[in-house]
């Protein structure tokens, strides 16, 4: 499958099964991996949530008094996030994301992982230019060392080795930390690789 045609086929999945996704993660609690994250941020700090699904993560951020702007290359779920935050989410992939303005962090909470391995290198790249110096990356995977399509997902998995290697090839990231956790779905044995970047 072109990288392309991969990218159509896991959005279509996402706008075909929007309101059972929602349904099922709308309300998992992800303070977690907020934890890591929001600590090493200035009050009021800029955060792109980058593939923001339902906009849970968002609205939670902008709960905590962070500036939050948003994106996902699925119409049915940036329409949802939007009416979940109060404000336009922009539909668009990884890839087709524009902005004047840079980030103190970037959330890609289990989204790269639609991402084909060969193409998370320019992915990282493209992202990171939006970070502001010393700005800070957090990404989750699925943990694993495979690449496989789940009837219209397709899936990259990470684990250390890999995840470096990626990191070196984007060649504008650094790794900071890497950290394993269980799924926080119920009776979901998912283990996710996390890690945060720094530029």
């Amino acid at each position: 499958m072109t990288y392309c045609n991969t990218v159509k086929s896991s959005v279509h999945y996402y706008n075909e099964h929007a309101d059972t996704f929602i349904y099922t993660t709308q309300q998992v609690d992800m303070s977690n991996l907020y934890q890591q994250l929001t600590p090493l941020l200035p009050v009021g700090a800029s955060i792109l949530d980058a593939g923001c699904g339902s906009g849970r993560d968002a609205l939670n951020f902008q709960n905590m008094g962070f500036d939050v702007e948003a994106f996902d290359a699925s119409k049915a779920m940036s329409e949802a996030a939007s009416q979940l935050i109060g404000q336009n989410v922009h539909c668009c992939t990884f890839m087709e994301f524009n902005s004047q303005r840079s980030f103190d962090a970037i959330w890609a909470c289990a989204s790269l992982l639609h991402v084909p391995h060969k193409k998370l290198p320019e992915t990282f790249e493209h992202l990171a230019q939006f970070l502001s110096n010393e700005g800070k990356f957090t990404v989750s995977f699925k943990y694993g060392d495979s690449e496989r399509q789940e009837g219209e997902r397709h899936f990259t998995d990470m684990n250390e080795v890999r995840f470096e290697q990626v990191i070196r090839d984007a060649g504008c990231l650094s790794v900071g930390k890497t950290w394993l956790t269980s799924d926080n779905r119920p009776q979901n044995e998912t283990k996710w690789f996390n890690s945060i970047l720094y530029k």
